[in-house]
């Protein structure tokens, strides 16, 4: 005996649900600037984490207050310019986030889409950090 259950859905298709369709989109529009950001912040913190463990160590193996007070200006001024090229790189992943969110919503909203496709915000690698000789003692 056919399973009328089965027909039924095999024949008729769901009406969209324009309410529906606009939700999920927003969520996938979220869910991917999360996601981005996510790796975004988890790469800086654990290259922050490395410059300060780098620079406790260093510390840990001065032999007087001028030589620390020499790694302490180095590494303050190493971490405003991580700082400066974080921001910059958020920056460039919330244009990325929203080139990809507008264009997806004028094309459920049923207007096509006249930007090019953007491409992927890729960080650059970061520089060497550079010292300063003025510092030294």
């Amino acid at each position: 005996m056919p399973d009328p259950m089965h027909k039924q859905s095999e024949t008729q298709s769901r009406p969209s649900n324009p309410l529906l369709d606009l939700a999920t989109a927003v969520a996938e529009a979220q869910l991917k600037a999360w996601q981005a950001y996510q790796v975004e912040g988890t790469r800086f913190v654990a290259k922050r984490l490395r410059t300060n463990l780098a620079f406790l160590q260093s510390l840990g193996r001065c032999g007087d207050i001028s030589d620390m007070g020499a790694f302490q200006r180095a590494w303050f001024a190493d971490l405003r310019q991580d700082y400066a090229e974080e921001w910059g790189r958020l920056m460039g992943t919330t244009s990325a986030l929203g080139f990809i969110d507008s264009a997806g919503l004028g094309r459920l909203i049923g207007r096509p889409s006249t930007r090019p496709e953007p491409q992927p915000f890729e960080p650059r690698p970061a520089a060497a950090p550079q010292r300063r000789t003025d510092l030294a003692a």
